[in-house]
C-alpha cells in the first residue's frame, strides 16, 4: 500500500463506498465501533485478525485492501456484485449476464 493511502484511509474509502456507517461495519464485522472509529482517525494499527474481520464485512480480501493501485482494482460494489454472483448457480449467473448485456445494447 502507498504512502498516499494508508489503512485508516483505505478502511473510510471502501466503507463509505459501501455507505456503511461505522455501526454498521461494526455489527457486520464484530469489531467495536469505537476501535473502527480509532482506526480511521489513524489513533489505532488493526492487527491482522482485525483487518480479515473487517474485509469480510466488507465484501472484499485481504489482499484487495491492500492493493497497492486503485486503479487496478475493483470498486468495492463490484467486488460485491462478484461475491454475490458466486452464490449463484451456473444457469443463474447466465441469466444474470444475459441481463447485464441486454442493458448494454440499449
Amino acid at each position: 500500500m502507498s504512502d498516499s493511502m494508508d489503512v485508516s484511509q483505505r478502511l473510510t474509502q471502501l466503507r463509505e463506498s459501501l455507505k456503511l456507517s461505522k455501526n454498521q461495519l461494526a455489527k457486520r464485522s464484530g469489531v467495536s465501533q469505537s476501535f473502527i472509529s480509532y482506526i480511521e482517525l489513524g489513533q489505532r494499527q488493526p492487527t491482522l485478525d482485525v483487518i480479515e474481520r473487517l474485509c469480510q464485512a466488507l465484501g472484499i480480501t485481504v489482499i484487495q485492501f491492500l492493493q497497492e493501485s486503485e486503479d487496478d482494482s475493483l470498486s468495492p460494489d463490484l467486488l460485491q456484485l462478484i461475491e454475490t454472483a458466486k452464490k449463484l448457480t451456473p444457469e443463474q449467473r447466465k441469466s444474470l449476464n444475459d441481463l447485464l448485456q441486454s442493458f448494454l445494447h440499449n
